[in-house]
């Protein structure tokens, strides 16, 4: 759940919102809509804890998931298929698995028992992290957001603006977090993927936040709307 107790946003001199409390948790499904510069990416960003409120305060519990309109985050070598398991803490686990099974033809026998042990504890703490279902998973979310195996398979700084946006959309979305606050989540999506994107939301068991300027979006997966303008929600 995100709590915002009497904050206040400013851009500059300008009072984008003032003094507003409210609360989003499970089954809050929240659209955020208002002209641009209305304060809408900058209301997301505080709650996402990316900036900090002129006035009042906003505190968190469980999980949060935030996705922004330019998101950088991520080791530009780090492949796309990693990034989007890193949400559950996969891609570290998959990789201590990968480096031991490399290693499995060691010719003395000590240090293979050894490496053998360290795959079996690695592949423990997978199937305990849900296994190949949960893999599956992640590669069934990316595919239906436009990122292919071929994409996942390629590092960060290689992909374009567009898709690695959506290995952030993927990402967030296969986190499975509490809230998720997505900003413009349709941008750089075909007809499909958006039409995949309404019906996951309108599923989704958690709460969150959505910016979009698709109306049949909101339409169908919101069920209140907050109309920010300058500094007044309604």
């Amino acid at each position: 759940m995100i709590a915002a107790s009497g904050i206040e946003l400013r851009a500059g001199a300008q009072l984008l919102l003032g003094d507003a409390s409210f609360r989003v948790g499970k089954g809050d499904r929240v659209g955020l809509v208002g002209r641009n510069g209305a304060g809408k990416t900058t209301l997301t960003r505080a709650l996402a804890g990316e900036t900090i409120p002129a006035k009042g305060t906003i505190s968190s519990s469980g999980t949060v998931g935030y996705l922004p309109q330019d998101p950088s985050s991520g080791n530009p070598d780090e492949l796309a298929r990693d990034r989007i398991l890193s949400a559950r803490g996969l891609h570290e686990v998959v990789r201590r698995m990968q480096d031991a099974s490399m290693r499995m033809d060691e010719p003395d026998e000590a240090e293979r028992e050894r490496i053998i042990a360290r795959y079996a504890r690695a592949e423990a703490e997978f199937e305990a992290l849900g296994g190949y279902a949960v893999e599956s998973e992640a590669a069934t979310i990316a595919a239906s957001v436009g990122l292919p195996d071929r994409v996942l398979s390629q590092p960060l700084g290689t992909l374009s603006g567009g898709q690695r946006r959506r290995v952030e959309l993927a990402r967030i979305l296969f986190s499975g977090a509490d809230v998720l606050l997505l900003d413009e989540p349709t941008n750089h999506l075909d007809a499909d993927s958006v039409r995949w994107l309404r019906k996951f939301l309108s599923t989704y068991d958690g709460g969150f936040i959505v910016i979009s300027h698709d109306t049949a979006l909101l339409e169908d997966t919101v069920n209140k709307v907050w109309h920010l303008d300058a500094n007044r929600r309604e």
